[in-house]
C-alpha cells in the first residue's frame, strides 16, 4: 500500500501541497481497494497486463480445464447412448425369445390353420415391436442409423418388405486429448440387415498407372535405391544405383530405370511382364542384374531382385482394385468385354443392366446406381473386388447373367460352379447323401438314375450329369438368371424331358418337364440360391410368411 509522504512545508505553495495530499490519498484508496478485491476473490491480478506471463498460463490452463469439462460431457453423452442401445437390443432379445415360442407352438400339426394365423398376427406385433426399436432416437439421433443419423433407419415398405436407410459408419467421440470411443451401433451390425457382399478376387492386373502405394494388397512399398548391372558382353558392365524414392506409379519407376541407362550402350526397357501381375526388365544385349543395397529390400519387395538374366520377369505385385480401374485389367488382363450386361433379382423383380458402355469399375457403379436399386455397390474391403449387397429384409437378392459372363467376369454372380450345395435354399441344402438319386427320363423314353452322393458343389454335379452321354445329355449354368440348365439332344429323339420331383431335384431347382418336341430347347432349372439378411427382422418376416401359407 501507498504511504502518505510528509509534506514539507516553506518552499511549495499550498495549492500544490494540497493536489499531493489529494493524490497520495487517492493513491491509497485504490490500494486499499485492491487489496480488499484481492482478499474477497481470491485473484491476484484483474488485468492481463499486470502480469503477461501468469496471463498465458492462466489462459492455456482455463482452455486445458474447459477441455476436461467437454470430455466429461462426451463420456456422459456416450454413456447415455450406450445404455439406451443396449436397452433397445434387450427389447429385441425379449421379442425373438416370444418369437421362439410360437415358432414351436405353430410347427405341424399340433396347431390348426386358425392357430396360425393368429400366430403369425402376433409374430408381426413382434416385427413391429423390432423396428420400432431398431428406430430409436435419443436427443434428435437415430442410435443405429450409423453416420445418417438424422434419417429413419428402419423403413417398413410394406409386403414384407423392411430397407435399412443407414449405413455401416462408426460415430466417435473424444473422451480424452488423444482418446476416441466408438459411441454407436450401426444398423448392420445390431440387426444383420444387410446381405453379406457378393465379392470375389477379380486379380486386376497390374498396368503402368498403378499406384506404388495400392501394391502388396495395399501395403505398398517404400522405396529408395537399388543397383542394376547390365552385362552385354561387348561394352563395359554398366552398373547404375538408382534411386526411386519420387516414383508413385509403375511408369514412374519405368522412366527412372530407362533413364538411368539412356544414352548410351546397352540400354534397359522396363515394362509388364506377360503374366501382368509384375515388372519385367529386358537389357539390349546380354544379362541384367538386379539388387538391393545392403540392408534394403527394395527390390526384393518390388519383385525384381534377380542374377543376371536375360529378362527378369517380375514377382507378383498384387495391385489393389480402384474405382478407376480398366474393365480390361481385370482378372489378370484377360480382356474379358462386357457387351452381355448382367441380371439383378430383388424378390420378384428383375432388372437387366447394360453395361457395354463401361470401360471402368467406376462406370460400372454408375450404371447399377441409375437403377435406384436397394442395393449397395463399393469396393470391397480388401479392395481387390467388387462387393455388392441388399439393403431388404424380407426378399431374396441375386445376380446372374444376361448370355454372357459378364456377372462372372465381374466376381459377383451369386450361382456359379463353386456354389456349395450345403449353401442353396437358405443353407438347408441339398440331401445328396439322403439315399436319394437324380431321377431323369430323357426324350427317348430311356430313365436313368444320376448318383450324386459325392458331390459337394455344382461343378460337381453338372459334371456328373455330362458323364452319363456325353454331348448328348449336356448340363450347364442358366445362360440367363441363374440356375441349372438340361439340354437332351441325341439327335433324333423329341419326348418329352422329364426330370423327377424328389428332394434332390428340388432343391437343385431341377424338378419339372419340358415337354417341347424340339430337342434343342433345354429345360431351364430355376434360382436356388438367393440372398437374403441374416438378421432378426428378415428371420421374422420369413417366420410370419411359414405361419400365414402353414409352411413347416
Amino acid at each position: 500500500m501507498s504511504s502518505i509522504g510528509p509534506l514539507l512545508p516553506g518552499r511549495l505553495p499550498g495549492p500544490l501541497l494540497a493536489k499531493r495530499l489529494q493524490s497520495n490519498l487517492q493513491r491509497a484508496q485504490s490500494d486499499l481497494q485492491r487489496l480488499q478485491e484481492q482478499a474477497a476473490t481470491g485473484q491476484r491480478f484483474f488485468r492481463m497486463s499486470e502480469d503477461p506471463g501468469a496471463a498465458v498460463r492462466t489462459l492455456f490452463y482455463q482452455k486445458a480445464l474447459e477441455r476436461q469439462s467437454q470430455f466429461q460431457v462426451n463420456v456422459i453423452a456416450d454413456r447415455s447412448l450406450l445404455e439406451l442401445s443396449e436397452q433397445s437390443l434387450s427389447s429385441v432379445g425379449d421379442a425373438l425369445n416370444r418369437a421362439k415360442s410360437l415358432l414351436l407352438s405353430g410347427v405341424g400339426s399340433s396347431s390348426s390353420d386358425e392357430e396360425k394365423q393368429g400366430l403369425a398376427t402376433e409374430v408381426r406385433s413382434l416385427i413391429d415391436q423390432v423396428v420400432g426399436a431398431a428406430n430409436t432416437k435419443f436427443r434428435g439421433r437415430y442410435l443405429f442409423a450409423g453416420s445418417e443419423s438424422k434419417r429413419l433407419p428402419f423403413e417398413e415398405l410394406g409386403g414384407g418388405k423392411v430397407r435399412y436407410n443407414g449405413d455401416q459408419q462408426s460415430v466417435e467421440s473424444f473422451i480424452d486429448f488423444n482418446t476416441k470411443i466408438v459411441n454407436n451401433v450401426d444398423g448392420n451390425k445390431a440387426f444383420n440387415a444387410v446381405t453379406e457382399p457378393l465379392t470375389k478376387d477379380i486379380n486386376p492386373a497390374l498396368s503402368l498407372e498403378s499406384k506404388i502405394a495400392s501394391l502388396l494388397d495395399g501395403d505398398g512399398v517404400t522405396l529408395g535405391r537399388i543397383q542394376i548391372s547390365i552385362n552385354d558382353t561387348v561394352n563395359p558392365v554398366q552398373t547404375v544405383e538408382v534411386d526411386l524414392t519420387n516414383a508413385e506409379t509403375i511408369a514412374d519407376i519405368k522412366t527412372q530405370l530407362e533413364n538411368a541407362f539412356a544414352g548410351s550402350s546397352p540400354t534397359l526397357t522396363v515394362g509388364i511382364n506377360t503374366n501382368k501381375n509384375g515388372l519385367s526388365l529386358t537389357p539390349s544385349g546380354g544379362t541384367v542384374t538386379v539388387t538391393d543395397l545392403a540392408g534394403s529390400r527394395i527390390a526384393a519387395n518390388l519383385g525384381i531382385a534377380s542374377n543376371a538374366a536375360a529378362t527378369i520377369s517380375g514377382a507378383d505385385l498384387n495391385p489393389q482394385l480402384s474405382i478407376l480401374t480398366n474393365l480390361t485389367d481385370l482378372n489378370g488382363g484377360a480382356g474379358a468385354t462386357f457387351t452381355d450386361g448382367i441380371t439383378i433379382t430383388l424378390g420378384s423383380t428383375t432388372t437387366t443392366i447394360d453395361l457395354s458402355t463401361a470401360t471402368t469399375v467406376q462406370d460400372v457403379f454408375n450404371l447399377i446406381k441409375l437403377e435406384n436399386l436397394d442395393i449397395n455397390v463399393s469396393l470391397n474391403a480388401q479392395k481387390n473386388g467388387i462387393a455388392i449387397s441388399s439393403k431388404i429384409s424380407g426378399e431374396g437378392f441375386s445376380i446372374g447373367e444376361n448370355s454372357g459372363d459378364d456377372a462372372t467376369d465381374l466376381g459377383i454372380r451369386t450361382f456359379d460352379g463353386n456354389t456349395l450345395l450345403a449353401d442353396l435354399n437358405g443353407g438347408i441344402g441339398v440331401p445328396v447323401d439322403a439315399g436319394l438319386k437324380l431321377e431323369i427320363t430323357r426324350r427317348s423314353g430311356t430313365s436313368i438314375s444320376i448318383d450324386l452322393s459325392d458331390t459337394k458343389n455344382i461343378q460337381q454335379v453338372l459334371d456328373a450329369i455330362n458323364a452319363v452321354d456325353t454331348g448328348n445329355l449336356v448340363a450347364s449354368l442358366n445362360s440367363v438368371g441363374n440356375g441349372i440348365t438340361i439340354l437332351d439332344d441325341d439327335g433324333s429323339s423329341t419326348g418329352p424331358l422329364v426330370i423327377a420331383a424328389n428332394d434332390i431335384s428340388n432343391g437343385l431347382g431341377i424338378a419339372g418337364t419340358e415337354s417341347g418336341t424340339v430337342a434343342t430347347v433345354p429345360f431351364v432349372g430355376k434360382e436356388v440360391n438367393p440372398q437374403e439378411a441374416k438378421g432378426v427382422i428378415n428371420l421374422l418376416i420369413r417366420l410370419e410368411a411359414a405361419l400365414k401359407s402353414g409352411n413347416d
